[in-house]
């Protein structure tokens, strides 16, 4: 695994103008040096037709020719076949860059430099307001926060964003690079229960990040949320009637409701989704799935209670 002692870091250039329809250049390159390779890559900016004026961590891309080491990026929407070559995302290309090198620069340090001379001004999802403050302290003074949550079925799901150290005090910077989202299964006790990280794909910047969050999620105190973080997740989380049952107390509410409704017998699906509209399945279940489970049920529900 090589050594990359030096950067990357962004110095200027003179390049002006497009380089391939759809990518301008940004009048920057990357300069990176190692033990094993050196090199200077032209960034460029895509351009879309349908945001023009986007600039989001996406559009960024470098030629695959200038790259100095060895990428297998196989991912269609990382790579752009162009008439000046082909070009590779940003993003891919420091995510082979730091998984598989050494290297004394942090990701962070390099995004800061990113963002001071070529600000980002599109991102999917924008920081919320005391986003910082439902972290825990270690992760809101590296920068993370949480930009959104999302309740889905029996889950619950964090998405943390990166806030460049310039925008953190911003309440107008609404601006942050996605970083990672972590999963929660809410338990019948109203308690987020085990976090789940969802790791991304390794040929981007998130990948990254979500590393870094995990190594400063075991620095004291443990955890991700704070408790301003933990109480906002329960608050998002939609508490169904089966959310707040045990596996087995789910089990026996649904004999119970079989048992209850001997006209339905005669009929699998219409059962299914007679026990999906009782609440007594995920709303994310799929009644084919509860259909195969209803013959059990009604065997279940034939023996004396």
């Amino acid at each position: 695994m090589a050594n990359v002692s030096i950067g990357p870091f962004l110095v200027r250039n003179s390049e002006t103008g497009l380089a391939a329809p759809a990518f301008e250049h940004t009048g920057y390159s990357i300069e990176l040096s190692g033990d094993k390779f050196s090199g200077n890559l032209r960034l460029y900016r895509r351009i879309h037709s349908w945001q023009p004026n986007a600039v989001g961590l996406d559009n960024f891309y470098v030629e695959q020719d200038e790259i100095p080491f060895p990428t297998s990026i196989r991912e269609k929407h990382q790579v752009e076949l162009t008439t000046a070559g082909l070009f590779v995302s940003l993003q891919a290309m420091l995510g082979v860059l730091y998984v598989k090198h050494w290297l004394t620069r942090p990701i962070t340090s390099f995004l800061q430099e990113l963002q001071e001379h070529l600000p980002l001004n599109f991102c999917f999802y924008h920081r919320q307001i005391n986003g910082a403050s439902l972290a825990k302290p270690a992760l809101a003074e590296a920068g993370f926060e949480v930009i959104k949550f999302h309740s889905y079925g029996r889950s619950i799901s964090v998405q943390f964003g990166w806030v460049a150290p310039k925008d953190r005090k911003n309440s107008d910077a609404t601006v942050n690079i996605y970083a990672a989202m972590v999963e929660f299964k809410p338990t019948p006790k109203r308690t987020l229960g085990k976090e789940y990280w969802v790791i991304p794909n390794n040929a981007s910047v998130a990948y990254l990040l979500t590393h870094e969050l995990i190594e400063l999620s075991q620095v004291e105190p443990l955890g991700l949320l704070s408790e301003a973080g933990i109480q906002a997740a329960l608050a998002n989380f939609n508490w169904t009637k089966v959310s707040l049952l045990t596996s087995q107390e789910a089990k026996l509410a649904r004999i119970a409701f079989v048992r209850d409704h001997p006209e339905l017998h005669a009929d699998l699906g219409a059962l299914a989704k007679a026990l999906k509209q009782a609440d007594l399945y995920s709303e994310t279940a799929e009644v084919y799935a509860i259909k195969k489970q209803v013959p059990r049920l009604i065997r279940e529900a034939g023996k004396t209670p």
